[in-house]
C-alpha cells in the first residue's frame, strides 16, 4: 500500500502554514486544535498517568498550551474554506460549537451537523458541585457542492473510551489531549476515501495522521511544538513501516 504524509513543523497560521497550501488542494480537514479559554480551568483539566482503574493514583494537570482566541479560529476557517475539496471536520467544546458554526459559514463553508464522541470513561467533575462532561462536539461543514460520506444512515455519534487505543503504551507520555486512534480511524473511514488528502494543521501527536495512514489516506500537517512534533514524527514513520511490512 503506497502511503505519504508530510508533517511540517510550525504554527499553521502564520506565513510558513495553511498559507503556502493552494486553492482546493487538500480532499478533508480533520483536526482538534485548542480549546477556549474555559477549557483550561481547574473543572476542565486533564488527567494524567495510567488512571485509577488498577488503583493507582491519576494527577490532574492543567493544559500545557494556549486556548485558542476568536480570531485564531476565524483565519483557521477562512484557511478551511478555501482549501479543503470536501469536509471540514472540528472537534471542540460544546460551548464553542455555535461559534465554530459562524466561523465556518462566514467563510462560505456549508454547515451540516454538530456530531459529538460519547467518552464512556470519562473524567468525573473533580469539583463534585454539577455534571461532569462525559462527550465532546465535534462541528461538521463541507465545501460547496453536493455532500457524501460513508456512514450511511447511521448517527453522528462515537463512542469510545479515552483510555484506550490510544496508540501509546501504558509507559509512555501521550499529548494532553490525544484522542483515541480508534476513533480517528473510524472518522477516517466515515469520511473519507482512499487516496484521500487529509490535512490536521494542529497535528499534536498526529493521531489523525497515523488513521489517514493506516487506511491508504495521505496526509499532511503541523505542529508547532519541537517535542510533540518529534513524537508525531517517530509515530508516522513507524505507521508507514508496519504497513510496508505488511504489504
Amino acid at each position: 500500500m503506497a502511503v505519504s504524509y508530510v508533517l511540517n513543523l510550525g504554527d499553521c497560521l502564520g506565513p510558513g502554514g495553511m498559507a503556502t497550501l493552494a486553492d482546493k488542494s487538500v480532499d478533508h480537514v480533520v483536526t482538534d486544535p485548542p480549546y477556549e479559554a474555559e477549557a483550561h480551568t481547574l473543572q476542565r483539566r486533564i488527567k494524567r498517568g495510567p488512571g485509577t482503574d488498577e488503583g493507582r493514583v491519576t494527577v490532574v494537570a492543567p493544559l500545557s498550551f494556549d486556548p485558542i482566541t476568536t480570531q485564531q479560529r476565524l483565519d483557521a476557517c477562512k484557511h478551511f474554506a478555501r482549501i479543503a475539496r470536501r469536509w471540514v471536520i472540528v472537534f471542540c467544546q460544546a460551548e464553542a460549537v455555535a461559534s465554530w458554526r459562524e466561523a465556518m459559514t462566514v467563510h462560505g463553508l456549508i454547515w451540516k451537523r454538530s456530531c459529538i464522541w460519547l467518552k464512556p470513561d470519562a473524567m468525573p467533575q473533580l469539583t463534585g458541585d454539577r455534571p461532569g462532561t462525559g462527550f465532546e462536539s465535534i462541528a461538521v461543514a463541507h465545501a460547496p457542492g453536493k455532500s457524501r460520506w460513508n456512514g450511511g444512515g447511521k448517527h453522528g455519534v462515537w463512542r469510545f473510551g479515552t483510555n484506550k487505543g490510544n496508540g501509546c503504551a501504558e509507559h509512555e507520555d501521550r499529548h494532553p489531549t490525544q484522542k483515541p486512534e480508534a476513533l480517528m480511524e473510524s472518522l477516517i473511514r466515515d469520511f473519507t476515501d482512499p487516496g484521500d488528502l487529509v490535512l490536521d494543521p494542529f497535528a499534536g501527536h498526529a493521531t489523525t495522521g497515523v488513521a489517514a495512514i493506516r487506511h491508504g489516506r495521505r496526509f499532511v500537517g503541523w505542529e508547532r511544538d519541537p517535542a510533540f512534533h518529534a513524537v508525531a514524527s517517530k509515530r508516522l514513520a513507524m505507521t508507514k513501516e508496519q504497513l510496508q511490512l505488511a504489504f
